[in-house]
């Protein structure tokens, strides 16, 4: 098998007409390129230069083979270039699994930032709940996923993205839309209110919040998986409700929105296989989702 070095030694003096300009473009000396030469003639035995008045010339086989050289060097350049360009710009697929509210808001933000680094990668988003994202990375079905909840700890790995708050939303007429001060549950007495499906995690945290005395004191008149369609509702009067931040302020203008008296929490991980290394896209598209919007 061909010794690269001994080739490359070959190329240099083929290309400077000399073994001692070949040994400066390797950095190495006259006398290591000399017996490099001799070691690749004798490994494909045939004689690659002549010596003429002091000049050194390559024989016709010699030329021949140089051809070839040339020729496998253009390919590693065309590799050399085409990783530098993977390196860049991306190449392949990324499966980014998200949950409705972050799928609705966020993410194609991050989207948007990741495409203008990487246009040549195909982005494919599916939506679900926390635990259906979360088996989705541990299964492999996801490169990476954005969660309000984790699952299946011992097979996905998770970092905190974002932290944000509860707010109350109104109709923009509604009757606490023009409050100076937070919203307390006992301002919902009595008002209809539209909810997150009763499995989801921070339905749960709201409904604690809004509690009186352990009692439940407001008219709980709708309910849906998307926090989107939450905000939607209450902009058209359907009654209120308590949201992400994140996700209100897509409907600024739409809809009153006002500090809650209670403080909830939500809390967005990006979520990635555990053992396994995290790629390159993935890091890429966790980076924009954290920076976007932030």
């Amino acid at each position: 098998m061909l010794n690269f070095r001994e080739v490359q030694a070959f190329r240099a003096v083929m290309l400077s007409g000399s073994m001692t300009q070949a040994a400066k473009d390797l950095h190495t000396s006259q006398s290591n390129i000399s017996r490099v030469i001799g070691q690749l003639e004798r490994r494909i035995g045939i004689k690659l230069f002549e010596r003429q008045i002091g000049k050194l010339m390559p024989t016709l086989e010699g030329q021949v083979f140089f051809r070839d050289v040339e020729h496998t060097f253009a390919s590693l350049r065309g590799l050399e270039e085409k990783a530098e360009s993977i390196r860049k710009r991306g190449s392949g697929s990324l499966r980014v699994a998200a949950v409705p509210s972050m799928a609705m808001v966020a993410v194609p933000d991050a989207i948007h930032v990741f495409a203008q680094k990487y246009p040549d990668v195909d982005v494919t988003l599916q939506v679900a709940d926390s635990l259906t994202v979360c088996q989705w990375l541990a299964t492999g079905y996801a490169d990476v996923g954005i969660a309000s909840e984790i699952f299946n700890a011992t097979s996905v790995a998770s970092e905190v993205a974002r932290r944000s708050y509860g707010v109350c939303i109104t109709p923009l007429d509604h009757r606490l839309a023009g409050r100076e001060h937070a919203i307390t549950p006992e301002d919902l007495i009595g008002e209809r209110f539209l909810s997150l499906r009763s499995s989801d995690v921070m339905r749960k945290r709201i409904d604690n919040a809004c509690l009186i005395k352990g009692e439940e004191k407001r008219i709980l008149a709708y309910e849906t998986h998307f926090a989107a369609a939450i905000c939607r509702m209450v902009a058209r009067g359907l009654g209120v409700s308590v949201m992400n931040q994140l996700v209100a302020r897509e409907y600024v203008g739409q809809l009153a929105i006002l500090p809650f008296a209670k403080r909830i929490e939500f809390v967005t991980y990006v979520v990635f296989p555990q053992n396994i290394p995290m790629n390159m896209l993935a890091k890429s598209f966790a980076d924009a989702f954290r920076d976007s919007s932030g």
